[in-house]
């Protein structure tokens, strides 16, 4: 299960100055979504990978069963909730640029 904001380490703010290693700032800013996105499928696939593994192993459930699989409303929810936190950590480099963590304006 996924950790409380409070205990989530990418969520907290980092305290100092951001390294910089490109002249133009915002490749820094993109190179670190980037990171964050590889860092995040790096662990997924790992996990999905031995949730398949268990399951052939097992007979738990069959691909087929993956594929029509449809979640119902608190799933759905759920889900929801945690791709937006997932895309404030990986957005949270552009954020601090605007009110101090605060998403810009579309």
């Amino acid at each position: 299960m996924p950790k409380d904001d409070a205990e989530n380490p990418a969520l907290n703010p980092i305290k100092g100055r951001n390294p910089h290693f490109f002249a133009d700032p915002n490749i820094d800013r993109l190179l670190s979504m980037v990171m964050e996105l590889a860092s995040e499928m790096s662990v997924m696939r790992d996990r999905l990978d031995t949730h398949e593994r268990l399951a052939a192993t097992k007979g738990v459930y069959t691909e087929g069963d993956i594929e029509s699989f449809r979640p119902n409303e608190d799933e759905a929810k759920a889900r929801e909730e945690w791709r937006g936190k997932f895309l404030d950590r990986i957005l949270k480099a552009l954020y601090t640029e605007y009110d101090n963590e605060t998403p810009p304006d579309p």
